[in-house]
């Protein structure tokens, strides 16, 4: 047995350890998509308003003492205007905002508000302001970013330490402030991605009893909707690109006499061996559908009519080959061909192939 070398183990682990930590910080592809964008930027805008309200009453009671050019509530004022501006701005907005943006507005309140508290000195209480924001980001920004506005936060609050003008009497107010938003924040965060995990939950349901909703519960293929809904997108498609599209319509023959001799579930069985038969027999890009009772429809892509035809030849000599009625004789089936041509429907390239078929089992190629 082959010796394991003492350090693989513990490199595995952390490398595992490694992976989880990414995995857990790591922003979701459809983080921002699960957000209605329009409402958090309106949000965010009322919140940067309502901070304004509230520097603008500080800045009465609590003026600047630090003067830049000769004034220091000027600066200051000029910070509370852009914070309305910045408000009124994202009220009003009604474009979706980017992941950047949103961003560069929840890590712009913490710089504007330490400058306000550098003007007003360190006792000021502009840090409480922080309070209005740290829900917002916790419910919109994802773990990485969240982190880099709490850090700005927190270093906001114990600013005044850089520049000499730290009061130890105000530290277990702050840290309780501090406290406070970390707190808020993170179980906003948890809250928001619970809930996020409840709609992309949703969303795969919806998708998939969408997806159900188009698929024939009998034979797996495409139903009438799933048809309805790709037949104008290949005819735009082909009409588009100007590439050739063809159409066959087929359905069994005698299938009436079968379900009326073995029963319908005898019936049955034989429509899904001819759908296993269609779908192992046309190309991928090929799309097949179950138009109704014995009816199947399969679009062709880049084929032409020459190419419909020598695709029908082959499905009707499969089905001969593979399937069996129930008396054991090889069933048949009666395809119809037709090549769609510019500023047609998809409905008259259905007509025509279907007319092709009547053709076909009259004996008489339609012409």
């Amino acid at each position: 047995m082959r010796a394991v070398a003492p350090g693989l183990h513990s490199r595995d682990a952390r490398a595992v350890v490694r992976a989880r930590l990414r995995a857990l910080i790591t922003e979701a592809p459809d983080h921002y998509a699960l957000l209605d964008q329009r409402l958090v930027g309106s949000l965010a805008g009322y919140l940067y308003c309502c901070a304004g309200f509230i520097a603008l009453a500080l800045l009465a009671l609590d003026p600047p003492t630090r003067a830049i050019g000769g004034t220091g509530w000027v600066p200051a004022a000029a910070i509370i205007a852009l914070a309305f501006v910045f408000g009124a701005g994202m009220v009003v907005n009604r474009r979706v905002l980017s992941p950047l943006v949103l961003l560069l507005i929840a890590i712009s309140g913490p710089f504007m508000l330490g400058t306000l508290q550098w003007l007003a000195g360190s006792s000021s209480s502009y840090v409480q302001i922080i309070s209005l924001s740290v829900v917002w980001c916790g419910v919109v920004l994802p773990g990485p970013r969240l982190l880099l506005v709490l850090a700005a936060d927190t270093a906001m609050v114990f600013f005044p330490a850089a520049y000499g003008e730290w009061d130890p009497q105000l530290l277990p107010e702050r840290v309780a402030t501090l406290g406070i938003a970390w707190v808020l924040s993170l179980s906003c965060l948890v809250y928001a991605e619970r809930q996020r995990d409840i709609r992309r939950r949703l969303r795969a349901e919806r998708a998939a009893a969408d997806e159900l909703a188009r698929v024939d519960a009998l034979t797996g293929l495409g139903n009438r909707r799933a048809l309805d809904e790709a037949l104008p997108v290949h005819v735009a498609r082909a009409e588009r690109a100007g590439r050739p599209l063809a159409a066959l319509v087929g359905d069994l023959d005698r299938f009436k006499q079968i379900n009326d001799a073995h029963g319908h579930g005898a019936g049955d069985a034989l429509l899904r061996d001819v759908a296993a038969v269609l779908r192992d027999v046309v190309r991928t890009p090929d799309a097949c559908f179950r138009w109704g009772g014995d009816e199947f429809v399969v679009l062709l892509a880049d084929a032409g009519e020459a190419e419909a035809r020598d695709v029908a030849a082959r499905i009707a000599a499969a089905v001969a080959g593979r399937c069996q009625a129930p008396d054991g004789a090889p069933p048949t089936i009666s395809l119809g061909a037709a090549a769609h041509a510019t500023g047609r429907t998809g409905a008259d390239l259905l007509a025509a192939a279907d007319a092709d078929l009547l053709g076909v089992k009259g004996g008489v190629r339609a012409a």
